[in-house]
């Protein structure tokens, strides 16, 4: 059973995890080079050239071709291993993707937290961008506008995820939860019950 790693360097700055194969100006969605092979849920993502930044908010295996749905194969079998190993025609079969919002570029004067001019190309490489890359970009919370106002249904879980794996890069995670917190003070003033329940799991 492919077990997601991810086999890709991006010039030593982070792991080349797939392509893009859809995007329009405010969200894209990539194929994975290995099955299950996904960033996690709110990873930072750089994608081009030239620089986008991104952040995922869906992650999903699914067939190929959706005209050969997935049929159950495990009855009897001892675990879910060996399901995989007695049918190797599986992984040929199935396709790892993920959906990832846009949260910024980079352009001549620097990094901006707004959207891009125009989406990142079809086939443009999509890495996981390093702790210290994420680290660089997040010291700017003007990103979180773009996720707190993405939209049901996951817009708050993106926004938690993020936030944590975002903490994890910075020297003071703690610190930043802090930061974070007053941004998106800033932006749920008028929904505190939101803004409450989206720092109680940051914090955790």
């Amino acid at each position: 059973m492919t077990g997601g790693a991810v086999l890709t360097s991006d010039n030593g700055t982070g792991a080349r995890v797939g392509e893009v194969t859809e995007a329009n100006s405010a969200a894209l969605v990539a194929q994975c080079y290995e099955l299950y092979g996904a960033p996690p849920l709110g990873a930072l993502l750089r994608v081009g050239p030239p620089p986008v930044y991104a952040v995922v908010q869906t992650v999903r295996t699914e067939p190929l071709d959706p005209s050969r749905p997935v049929l159950a194969r495990g009855q009897g079998a001892e675990s879910i291993e060996a399901v995989y190993r007695d049918n190797p025609q599986i992984e040929r079969l199935l396709t790892t993707r993920f959906d990832a919002l846009i949260v910024g570029h980079s352009g001549p004067g620097g990094e901006y937290q707004l959207l891009p001019p125009a989406p990142p190309r079809i086939h443009s490489f999509v890495s996981l961008c390093s702790p210290e890359e994420t680290a660089r970009f997040t010291a700017n919370l003007d990103f979180l506008r773009l996720l707190v106002n993405s939209g049901p249904p996951l817009a708050d879980e993106v926004v938690v995820a993020c936030l944590r794996e975002a903490a994890a890069s910075h020297p003071d995670g703690t610190a930043f939860a802090l930061r974070a917190g007053r941004a998106l003070a800033a932006e749920l003033a008028g929904d505190v019950p939101r803004l409450n329940a989206i720092m109680r799991r940051v914090t955790v």
